[in-house]
């Protein structure tokens, strides 16, 4: 082989749940505080591998939710974010990740005093378009409002926290599988 001919690609690191990400159309991942981590290369890898058309990608939409207690973990992964936002616009499509995330220790009314003195096209916090959420999630809203944009699809969800919102996504799962509509749900271990 000649200088410049080798093309070299390094996905991960992933951990076991990880990998079944590729398996889905529609993922949810969801990280709260530091089990983000995992997710950032796993956002990437599926973004990468969906512009290089990789066949064995299934994935079409992503659906992140972060929730995280206090401003200063955002740092980092808002960064990827407005890299991401900025890749999606520029291949016209927006639509593939959608993000939520989520200041839990926050009240609305908290930030609202941040929001006033702070309007901007993008959020204050972050810098995302994706305005922060305060407080923590309604997931039987997220659940159903996911259910009915993709009917007959299974839906992976992926977590990476605490074993109580575990329990509480996993529930999820099992009364919002009806009809053609599953979603299975993943334990990441971080």
């Amino acid at each position: 082989m000649k200088r410049g001919e080798w093309k070299v690609a390094i996905d991960g690191p992933f951990g076991t749940a990880s990998e079944d990400v590729f398996r889905y159309e529609v993922v949810m991942l969801v990280g709260a505080g530091i089990g983000v981590t995992p997710f950032a290369s796993i956002l990437k890898s599926v973004w990468y591998k969906r512009i290089q058309n990789n066949q064995e990608v299934f994935t079409k939409k992503i659906y992140f939710y972060w929730l995280c207690p206090e401003t200063e973990a955002f740092e980092w992964f808002a960064d990827l974010l407005q890299s991401l936002e900025r890749q999606m616009a520029e291949k016209d499509v927006a639509d593939f990740l959608s993000y939520n995330i989520y200041l839990t220790r926050w009240k609305e009314t908290e930030a609202a005093h941040f929001r006033v003195h702070h309007e901007a096209e993008n959020d204050p916090i972050t810098g995302l378009k994706q305005k922060t959420l305060y407080g923590k999630p309604n997931w039987d809203n997220e659940f159903t409002n996911i259910a009915s944009k993709h009917p007959g699809t299974k839906v992976g969800v992926f977590l990476c926290g605490p074993p109580q919102l575990g329990k509480s996504l996993e529930k999820q799962c099992l009364s919002h599988t009806e009809g053609d509509v599953k979603f299975i749900f993943n334990k990441e271990n971080f």
